[in-house]
C-alpha cells in the first residue's frame, strides 16, 4: 500500500499554531490529507510493538496514521461511501467503521490492523441487518467482542453485533424502543442510549445481549440528548445535549430509583459539548467551535475546566470545529478529528482543579444562613448545592470572594489554594448593626399575642419586600435568623428560648432594615 509521509513544518507552526488559544495542553502534531470534511476518530495501540495509530474518518473513507514518532505518517486509507460523518471503534486488532453514506461498500466495514505498520486491509463489510449507521460504540473497559451500532434507521434503537469472528459479524440482539437512538455508551451490563428526539437517556440492561430491556430512564431538561459517558466509579453520568445554548449535564445515577442532576458545564453556551469521554478524574469534551475542553470531575457536583485547545478560529456556534477527541492511548496522547482540517494530536499536562467548599453561618447562633450569597471578585455568583454548601473550583491558586446576607455584615476574603486540593471553609457572619437614630425611625411590625407562652404571630402584611427576620436579645446580639420572603405573617415559636424580652428586625433583600418589634416570652 502506498504510504504518504507528512512532516509538521516550522512554517505551519508559525502561521497556525501561534493563532490557537490553549491552556495546559500542547499540540503534538496536526495533519490535513486534503479531504473536504472530517469526523470520528479512535486510537489503536499495537500491544506487541507499542506503536500507536490514530484512525480518522473523512468524507471519502478512513485514514490510519502512525503517531508513535515525532512526525505523523499516514500509513494507509480505506475508501468508503461518501459522507460528512464517519465513526470508528477498535477491538483487538480490528477497526469497525460505520457511516450514513450510501453507495459502493455501504455497511459496517471491518478493517484488519494486524499487519501495521506495513499494511492494513478491508477484511469484510457487514450489511445483513442494516446498511448504514450513525455511530458505533463498544465497551472500552472490557475485551468483550461486541459492537453497538446506533442510528441504523429513523425508528430503530441499537443493533448489538457479535464480532468474535471479525470476518463474519452476527447481530445477536437489538434494543428497539420504537424511537430513534442517536448514540450510546456501554459499560458492563448496562447500555446508556441517547434518544435524541425523545430527550431521554435510556439505561438498558444488556446482561443478556439477546434480550436487552429498559431498566431506568433519565428525562433530560431541554432534551436533544446526543451522547453520554460514565465516571469511572459508575456513580455519575455525563450527558451532552446537541444544541447550542444547552450545557452538558452531570447526573447522579448511583440509585436507579432516585437519579438526579448534580451540576452542569459549558465552556461557552454559544457552542455545544459534542462528545464526552472520561479518563480518570477528567472529561475530554469535543466542544465544537471551542475545540477540546478538559474538565476535572473529581467532585462531579463541581466540574472545573482545567485545559483546552481551540481548533476553530471562526465564530462560536453551529457545527464546525472539533467532532471528537479520543483520550485512550497508552502514552497519554489525545487525538481528535477537526471537521475543517483533519487530525490533531495533543498532550495534556494533567493539571488538577483547586476547590473550595464554603458553609456560611450566623456567628452568634452557628446556624446556616439560608439567604447567604457568595460572589467572586468579578461579581460572579456561586450557587449553593442541595445541602446549602457553596462550591467553586479553579486552576488559579488565589481567589477573592465576598459573602453577603441580608441583615449581616459582608465578608471580603482572599483564599490561597494548592493545586488539586479541596478546602472546606466555615465562614461566620456578624449581624448588621443598626444605629439608634435609624432604629427610632423604623415602623413597628406587631406581634399577637404579646406577651406569649408558646408562639406568637408577627404581622408582615405591610412589608411586601421583607426577606429576613433577625431575632436578638436585649443587648442586640443575634439569636436566630429566619427567611420570610413572600410571607404575610411569621410564626415565632418558643423553642429553646428562655423567658424574657426579645427584639426583632426585619430586613429587605439589600440588607436594609424595614421594621422592628419586640416580644415578651413568659
Amino acid at each position: 500500500m502506498k504510504k504518504y509521509l507528512f512532516f509538521i513544518l516550522f512554517l505551519y507552526f508559525l502561521s497556525s499554531v501561534s493563532a490557537q488559544t490553549s491552556l495546559n495542553m500542547s499540540l503534538f502534531g496536526q495533519i490535513d490529507r486534503g479531504d473536504d470534511r472530517y469526523s470520528g476518530s479512535w486510537i489503536y495501540v499495537d500491544t506487541e510493538t507499542g506503536n500507536e495509530y490514530a484512525l480518522l474518518g473523512s468524507t471519502s473513507g478512513t485514514a490510519v496514521y502512525d503517531i508513535s514518532t515525532s512526525s505523523i505518517e499516514e500509513v494507509g486509507f480505506i475508501s468508503g461511501p461518501y459522507s460528512r460523518w464517519r465513526e470508528i471503534t477498535v477491538i483487538g486488532k480490528y477497526a469497525y467503521v460505520v457511516t450514513e453514506g450510501r453507495g459502493v461498500g455501504e455497511g459496517m466495514q471491518v478493517i484488519d490492523l494486524s499487519d501495521l505498520p506495513n499494511t492494513f486491509s478491508l477484511l469484510s463489510t457487514y450489511n445483513t441487518t442494516f446498511s448504514t449507521g450513525h455511530i458505533i460504540q463498544r465497551d472500552i473497559y472490557s475485551d468483550a467482542p461486541y459492537v453497538y451500532v446506533n442510528g441504523t434507521c429513523n425508528s430503530c434503537g441499537v443493533n448489538i453485533i457479535d464480532v468474535s469472528d471479525p470476518a463474519n459479524p452476527k447481530e445477536i440482539g437489538n434494543y428497539n424502543p420504537g424511537y430513534y437512538v442517536h448514540d450510546c455508551h456501554v459499560k458492563g451490563d448496562y447500555l446508556y442510549a441517547a434518544a435524541f428526539y425523545k430527550g431521554t437517556i435510556d439505561i438498558v440492561d444488556i446482561s443478556d445481549k439477546t434480550n436487552p430491556f429498559l431498566a431506568a430512564q433519565i428525562e433530560v431538561p431541554a432534551g436533544n440528548t446526543h451522547s453520554s459517558w460514565l465516571t469511572e466509579d459508575n456513580q455519575h453520568l455525563i450527558i451532552s445535549p446537541e444544541m447550542d445554548g444547552l450545557p452538558a449535564r452531570i447526573w447522579n445515577i448511583a440509585d436507579l430509583e432516585n437519579m438526579y442532576e448534580v451540576s452542569t458545564y459549558s465552556g461557552n453556551l454559544e457552542s455545544l459539548t459534542h462528545n464526552p469521554y472520561v479518563r480518570g478524574d477528567f472529561v475530554f469534551f469535543s466542544h465544537n467551535t471551542e475545540g477540546i475542553r478538559v474538565v476535572d470531575i473529581k467532585d462531579p457536583s463541581c466540574p472545573v475546566e482545567v485545559g483546552f485547545f481551540d481548533t476553530f478560529s471562526g465564530p462560536s456556534g453551529g457545527f464546525n470545529g472539533l467532532w471528537s477527541a479520543c483520550p485512550y492511548s497508552a502514552s497519554g496522547k489525545i487525538i481528535g478529528g477537526n471537521r475543517e482540517d483533519g487530525l490533531y494530536v495533543w498532550a495534556f499536562n494533567n493539571t488538577a482543579a483547586n476547590r473550595i467548599n464554603i458553609t456560611v453561618s450566623d456567628a452568634t447562633t452557628k446556624l446556616p444562613i439560608e439567604m447567604a450569597m457568595v460572589q467572586l471578585q468579578d461579581g460572579t455568583a456561586i450557587s449553593a448545592d442541595r445541602s446549602g454548601i457553596f462550591k467553586y473550583g479553579t486552576v488559579a491558586e488565589e481567589i477573592n470572594i465576598k459573602v453577603v446576607a441580608e441583615g449581616f455584615q459582608a465578608i471580603d476574603t482572599t483564599l490561597v489554594l494548592a493545586q488539586g486540593t479541596q478546602v472546606n471553609i466555615d465562614l461566620f457572619l456578624q449581624s448588621r448593626s443598626v444605629s439608634t437614630n435609624e432604629l427610632a425611625k423604623l415602623p413597628v411590625a406587631l406581634a399577637y399575642p404579646n406577651p406569649f407562652s408558646t408562639k406568637t404571630i408577627i404581622d408582615l402584611s405591610s412589608f411586601s419586600n421583607a426577606q429576613t427576620l433577625v431575632l436578638t436579645d436585649v443587648l442586640g446580639r443575634s439569636l436566630q435568623t429566619f427567611p420570610i420572603k413572600n410571607q404575610t405573617t411569621f410564626e415565632l415559636e418558643k423553642g429553646s428560648l428562655e423567658n424574657g424580652l426579645y427584639y426583632y428586625l426585619i430586613y429587605n433583600k439589600g440588607g436594609a432594615p424595614l421594621a422592628k418589634g419586640r416580644v415578651i416570652l413568659e
